[in-house]
């Protein structure tokens, strides 16, 4: 499809980047490049059906490639689709075990699926989503991808400014931008820009900026990232956050091939603006974006927690536990949660988070019924066969019946009595099953069937 590249862009960026622009303008012409990356918090997480002979360099876990989105390989969240300048954002953030990280930006969530598949299932990872539809998907990519220390908050950066001072070690403003970046990937968006357009993006970036400061922890980083060539939304947004909280500091970031630095000359001649980074796609293998690291001064503060009520009483501790003594071969109670007939393991059990718009706290593990404990899929999804008593397999028609909907009838009676069994399909598990007189009755969400 052809990119409507409206006049006032062409005139603009032929002021900014002379003889050049001819040459990004023919860039946005040509496909974008697609890319996965692979999710480690799967075992075996690189036996894939797609090919990893093409790496991206900056990323161990990044690959050149288009994928399916009904695989198995998909549907089980051991890929990721993850356009490949995006990547490096997360790498950038260099997040640990050990962090407090806020994502404030964060659906549909490609950058914090890949942020919590460094973390390791540790540390907190606030994933929020200020757009109550984006936050639903956002929270169930992270269902998907098996991700347990994630709370998932659909509220303003403001919200988090009565609790939250100096609190997160690591924030990512992955902002909402003019998108001039992504034209070729979704050439449609070219009739939403304009001139003003982008002067509302980078006011809104600054209230962003405004709030993200507050937040930060002294000694902590922030990572800021735009899909956008716009000077507003780039170095003149980060020169004027620089120049408002002086103790704030642009840290050098490693380039690749490719990658190019920022433009002083596009930032009120800040010379500490080539320590940013850019990405333009008739130069590097990607789309368009802009990233920066800062640093904040000061000597690191240790906030105190107070923890919420669990809500827990004893019959819901006696109905888990009886479910996983028939059909689990080890249970984890740390940070229990009940909210309403829900049990989750809480990423967090800070009260912090009260009066926050909350759509995930860690992992659903599944809900109370009338004298019973039935699992939910996450819970699934992020098990490891070893800590199931039963993994049945499915074969190929098996599995396209049980993703329509339909329950498995088997020809025998298996070797197992347990009632609730994990479901696989090429050694990937993806869902509950319930098994009862030679049938596993289907439990499979409804909105996931296919």
């Amino acid at each position: 499809m052809k990119v409507d590249l409206s006049n006032d862009f062409k005139e603009k960026y032929r002021n900014l980047m002379g003889d050049r622009a001819e040459r990004l303008f023919s860039a946005i012409q040509e496909d974008s490049q697609d890319a996965f990356r692979l999710n480690p918090l799967k075992p075996n997480y690189q036996n894939v059906a797609y090919s990893l002979d093409n790496p991206i360099e900056y990323s161990s876990i990044g690959y050149y490639g288009d994928i399916d989105g009904n695989s198995i390989d998909h549907i089980s969240g051991y890929v990721y689709s993850q356009e490949p300048s995006a990547m490096y954002v997360t790498e950038i953030l260099d997040p640990t075990k050990d962090d407090k990280i806020l994502d404030l930006c964060a659906a549909p969530g490609s950058k914090t699926t890949y942020i919590a598949s460094k973390m390791a299932s540790q540390g907190l990872l606030v994933s929020n989503e200020i757009n109550s539809k984006r936050a639903k998907v956002l929270s169930s990519n992270i269902e998907r991808m098996g991700i347990t220390n994630t709370v998932v908050t659909n509220n303003s950066p403001k919200d988090f400014e009565k609790k939250f001072n100096n609190y997160f070690d690591k924030i990512l403003v992955d902002a909402p931008c003019s998108g001039e970046g992504m034209f070729r990937k979704d050439p449609k968006s070219t009739q939403y820009w304009s001139l003003d357009y982008v002067e509302q993006c980078a006011n809104r970036q600054q209230h962003i900026l405004d709030s993200t400061y507050k937040l930060l922890d002294n000694g902590g980083t922030l990572v800021y990232s735009t899909c956008t060539f716009s000077p507003e939304e780039n170095e003149q947004n980060i020169d004027w956050f620089l120049k408002k909280y002086p103790d704030m500091h642009l840290v050098e970031v490693k380039k690749y091939a490719g990658m190019e630095d920022g433009r002083p000359e596009w930032g009120n001649n800040n010379p500490e603006l080539k320590k940013a980074l850019r990405m333009f796609p008739d130069q590097f293998n990607g789309e368009g974006h802009f990233m920066c690291k800062m640093v904040k001064d000061g000597e690191k503060a240790e906030p105190k927690e107070r923890q919420i009520n669990t809500g827990l009483k004893k019959d819901d501790l006696k109905f888990v536990n009886k479910f996983a003594k028939t059909n689990l071969t080890t249970l984890s109670e740390n940070n229990w949660l009940k909210i309403n007939d829900f049990l989750y393991q809480a990423a967090s059990l800070d009260n912090r988070f009260k009066g926050l718009h909350i759509l995930r706290n860690g992992l659903r593990l599944g809900e109370f019924k009338k004298n019973r404990f039935e699992p939910d899929i996450a819970w699934m999804l992020a098990l490891k066969p070893n800590e199931l008593k039963t993994v049945f397999e499915l074969d190929q028609e098996q599995y396209d019946k049980y993703l329509h909907g339909e329950s498995v009838i088997l020809k025998q009676r298996p070797d197992f009595d347990n009632k609730w069994i994990g479901l696989s399909f090429e050694g990937k598990l993806f869902s509950w099953g319930r098994y009862s007189n030679q049938q596993i009755k289907n439990v499979y969400p409804k909105g996931l069937r296919r």
